[in-house]
Parts: structure tokens; C-alpha cells; sequence
């Protein structure tokens, strides 16, 4: 099957804010510049008037995914074209960037759901009505990368609306998950601000701009009938294998831009969905706290089966692949070290989880308390909302 050519760069959107709008974002102990937030996505002035108060259903029909590389399951092929992606699930490369499946697919399989096929794979419309994955690798907010960042990957499951393959109907009886943010980060911090002290103002508009971006999607998808709503907090960044390198994966960083972001980006997201929650009607999203599940893998994985719980199972040996895992030399020899055994290791490559990490990070949010942000557990979230 021929594969689409990735989209081009979307540009920024002009659109309506009413007054119910505006006020959604406000409740915050930060400043919240409206405007600017909702540079990131369309949004019809009456989205928030007159949509309906919609109960819980009955089991989730399919699951709708955005976000970027820890969600994407084959929309964009780079790296994780090549071995030794998928070595251990499907057995080939197939989109994932690790060497099984990922987040998206296990909380398909918490739901007992098809796994969504990729947005740029689907062959017909009854692959959409069994659950989409629009996420894009190296996906932002903004445009973090250049490449479909969170706005136009609700521009997709919007178009499919418009053209009646999915229906608002179909929509209120699904669930969507959202996992997105780290790379805008990422972007921001490789500009030099990583180590300087003196733009703590720039900091708290790009940690709103982003948060709110999430915010206005996550409206979007209630106005177009999604009414279950999975969305992640922050990977844990200060013990990403980038970072770590330094100390040969001996502790995480305590960098202070690296901290501040993750607990600013945290709390912000916490208000706000705790504001969406509250002002529109019908809406269930629970927040679940990648940000804690890591940290415990990280610090205590040897009570969850791991050996190695911050050296990556595959890294790159040679400059400029250094950390880089999947390239081979001219001569078609691996330029990359690899485990013998992934489900030993939280992380597969430089910054992404492998499949067993995963699985234990989705079995922390369904189980135990306080995995989720202020809610129940994801299991008795589903429970509760009939998802």
C-alpha cells in the first residue's frame, strides 16, 4: 500500500471568540492571554451554547488518538521504519518507536478496542468508524517540528465529520485519547533558553501557549461529539536518555528549566481540564499522571520486574548517530547496541518507553490510586461513564 506524503505546514487560523469562550480560560492562577491561545485552532463562536448534556454510554465503540511519537502508530516513518523497531511486536517495523506496542495501544487494549488504524493508512470508512490515530511523530502544540502539529491533527477527524464517515453520534460513543506537549519543549530548550534564568516571563506565556492549545482541541472535540477524553501530563524530561547521557544513565537531571516546565505545564493542565470538566456538559476527561508513573519506573522499576530502569535498550555508537537508534553503516552493519532482553528496560531508545514500561504505566493508571490528576482510577473512570 502506498503511503501519503506527509502534510504540509499548516498556517495559524483566524477565527470567533464569544464570551463563554474567553471565560473557560480564565480560572487560573496564571495570566492567561486568550488570544494567543487560540492562535492553535478553529472554534465556531457558539461551540459552548446549546450542545447537549450527554450521559455516559455504553462501552466505548472506538478509540480516536492524537498526540506525538509515545502515541503514534504509523503515520510517520523515519526511524522506526528500519530494525530494530517492532523486533518484538509485530515482529517488523511498523510506525512505533520502540520495539513493541505503545501507549495508544495499550490503552486500546485497557478498552478492549481495535487498535486505531493511522490516519494517513485508512482504506475505507469502516476502518474510521473502528478508531483513528491521527498522532504524528515529533508533534507539537505549535509547530515544534514542522510537522502536524495538534491543530491540524483535529482539522483531520474534523474533515472526516464534514464528510459524514463519522458522526457526532458515533463520536459521543467513543473515546479519544490526547498525548502531546514534550516537544514543544524540546524545541524551545535546543534555542539556548535550556540554561538560561533570565526569561521566566517567556517561560510561563510558552508553558500557557501550549496548555492552552491542548485546552482549545480538547473543545473541539467536544463540539464535534467526542465526550470521553483520555489526556496525558508531561513525560518526565529531566530523566530522558538525552539528558541522562551525561551521567551514563546514573540519575535523572535537576536542571531547573527542565523542572519548572514539567510542574508549571502540570498544574496549568490540571486547572484546565478541571475547567473544561466543570463547564461543559457531558464532557468526561480524566488526566492521568505520566509524569508520577515514570518516576516510580524510573526510580523504583526493580519492584515492577525492571534491571535496568535509565539505560536505554538500544543506543546509537557512533557520532552523529550517538543515542540514535535503527541506522546502519555504509556496509549495512548496525550502528547501535542492543539489549537482549526490552522488557528489562523502561526506556528502548532516547527517550522512548518500551512496550513493557508502557504496559505497567496504563496497569498503574487503571489500578492503583493516584495515577490519575484528582480523579478516580482510570478503570473506575470507565466504570463510572459507562466507557
Amino acid at each position: 500500500m502506498l503511503v501519503p506524503r506527509e502534510p504540509k505546514l499548516a498556517r495559524p487560523y483566524h477565527f470567533k471568540v464569544n464570551r463563554e469562550m474567553a471565560a473557560v480560560f480564565r480560572n487560573s492562577k496564571f495570566s492567561v492571554n486568550v488570544n494567543l491561545a487560540l492562535a492553535y485552532g478553529t472554534i465556531a463562536a457558539t461551540m459552548l451554547v446549546g450542545l447537549a448534556n450527554i450521559s455516559g454510554v455504553d462501552g466505548a465503540s472506538a478509540m480516536y488518538v492524537f498526540g506525538d511519537s509515545y502515541v503514534d502508530t504509523g503515520n510517520f516513518r523515519d526511524l522506526s521504519a528500519f530494525p530494530p523497531y517492532g523486533s518484538i511486536w509485530p515482529g517488523y517495523p511498523a510506525g512505533r518507536f520502540n520495539e513493541g506496542r505503545n501507549l495508544a495501544d495499550c490503552i486500546a487494549e485497557l478498552f478492549d478496542l481495535p487498535y486505531p488504524t493511522p490516519y494517513l493508512r485508512l482504506e475505507n470508512n469502516s476502518e474510521a468508524l473502528r478508531g483513528v490515530n491521527f498522532a504524528r511523530s515529533g508533534a507539537g502544540v505549535t509547530y515544534a517540528y514542522g510537522l502536524t502539529a495538534l491543530v491540524s491533527q483535529v482539522d483531520e477527524i474534523e474533515a472526516l465529520v464534514e464528510k459524514h464517515v463519522l458522526t457526532k453520534a458515533h463520536l459521543r460513543k467513543s473515546v479519544a485519547l490526547v498525548n502531546i506537549g514534550v516537544n514543544d519543549y524540546h524545541v524551545r530548550n535546543r534555542r539556548g533558553a535550556f540554561q538560561e534564568h533570565d526569561k521566566e516571563q517567556e517561560l510561563h506565556t510558552t508553558i500557557t501557549t501550549i496548555v492552552d492549545g491542548i485546552a482549545l482541541s480538547l473543545v473541539r472535540l467536544y463540539g464535534l461529539g467526542v465526550r470521553n477524553i483520555v489526556v496525558s501530563n508531561l513525560a518526565l524530561m529531566a530523566c530522558a536518555p538525552f539528558v541522562t547521557e551525561v551521567t551514563t544513565f546514573t540519575s535523572c537531571s535537576r536542571n531547573a528549566t527542565l523542572l519548572t516546565q514539567t510542574s508549571l505545564h502540570n498544574s496549568l493542565l490540571q486547572q484546565r481540564v478541571k475547567t473544561l470538566n466543570r463547564n461543559l456538559g457531558g464532557l468526561h476527561i480524566i488526566l492521568v499522571d505520566q509524569t508520577k508513573a515514570f518516576e516510580v519506573l524510573f526510580h523504583h522499576g526493580s519492584e515492577h520486574g525492571f534491571e535496568n530502569t535509565m539505560t536505554p535498550c538500544c543506543i546509537g555508537k557512533a557520532v552523529p548517530h550517538g543515542l540514535v537508534c535503527g541506522h546502519n553503516d555504509t556496509a549495512g552493519h548496525p550502528m547501535y547496541t542492543l539489549c537482549e532482553d526490552p522488557s528489562k528496560h523502561v526506556l528502548f531508545d532516547t527517550i522512548h518507553p518500551s512496550e513493557a514500561a508502557w504496559q505497567t504505566a496504563v496497569d498503574l493508571f487503571a489500578h492503583v490510586d493516584g495515577f490519575t490528576v484528582g480523579g478516580p482510577t482510570l478503570r473506575a473512570w470507565m466504570s463510572k461513564h459507562g466507557v
